[in-house]
């Protein structure tokens, strides 16, 4: 009898460390199917506004910009990074030039331009704001890096979108955008799914985009939104002179 009770307390002994055992299994193997959804959580709050979003046009356009050759009635002629362009202007053109402005005509929704560069442990700084007219709403919406200048140590960044957000706060980097907001030190833009944000200085420059009766000139920068046309030409209806 003694010896069936010293047997029965073992195997309770056995069936409660195996019990604990159970348990703590179960608890380690809890913490690591939990392990991945922490990483994926992680890895979503990872994405910084540091990222490249390529700009996009609004369907079936794309963008060409160069310097003017040659002006006509029809057409214009530009160099571009690659090769000699030439494009057919339709008898509905729009030309759009700019003029001095404030932020204080940066209005809710607008869709403006940022040019900024990213300061040392700050975040990026305006050099140059751009207020764009609604008929190019959507124009190369997005936030990308621009060709450095012949004598500038880094390149600046532009981004394109609609402004969601203008709020008291203070690098190059360029953002495209419609505006939710106004104040006078920082700048939030919304561009295909993402946002930014940039300091903007005292003394700013703010250019306003509007329709003009000014050609460009020879030598001058323009952006050309185009489209295919017959015979795989090159037509545009909105030219912007910078």
């Amino acid at each position: 009898m003694v010896k069936l009770a010293l047997m029965k307390t073992k195997l309770k002994l056995i069936s409660t460390c195996l019990s604990v055992v159970l348990v703590i299994s179960q608890g380690c193997n809890s913490n690591e199917s939990n392990s991945p959804s922490t990483a994926s959580a992680d890895s979503s709050k990872s994405k910084t506004t540091d990222e490249i979003v390529p700009p996009k046009n609004p369907d079936g356009f794309s963008g060409a910009i160069g310097n003017v050759v040659k002006f006509s009635g029809n057409e214009v002629e530009i160099t571009t990074s690659d090769k000699p362009l030439t494009i057919k202007l339709t008898d509905s053109l729009h030309i759009y030039a700019p003029s001095p402005s404030s932020l204080a005509n940066v209005k809710s929704s607008a869709y403006i331009g940022v040019v900024s560069k990213k300061q040392a442990d700050q975040p990026d700084q305006a050099l140059k704001v751009l207020i764009l007219p609604e008929e190019l709403r959507g124009l190369n919406e997005g936030s990308f890096m621009l060709p450095a200048d012949k004598d500038a140590e880094s390149a600046g960044r532009m981004t394109n979108g609609s402004a969601s957000g203008i709020a008291n706060s203070g690098a190059a980097r360029m953002s495209n955008g419609s505006v939710a907001g106004a104040d006078t030190t920082s700048l939030t833009l919304q561009y295909q799914g993402h946002s930014r944000t940039v300091k903007i200085p005292p003394n700013t420059a703010v250019i306003e985009y509007k329709v003009s009766s000014r050609k460009p000139k020879v030598g001058e920068k323009i952006f050309a939104l185009v489209k295919k046309g017959d015979h795989d030409t090159l037509v545009s209806s909105k030219i912007v002179i910078f």
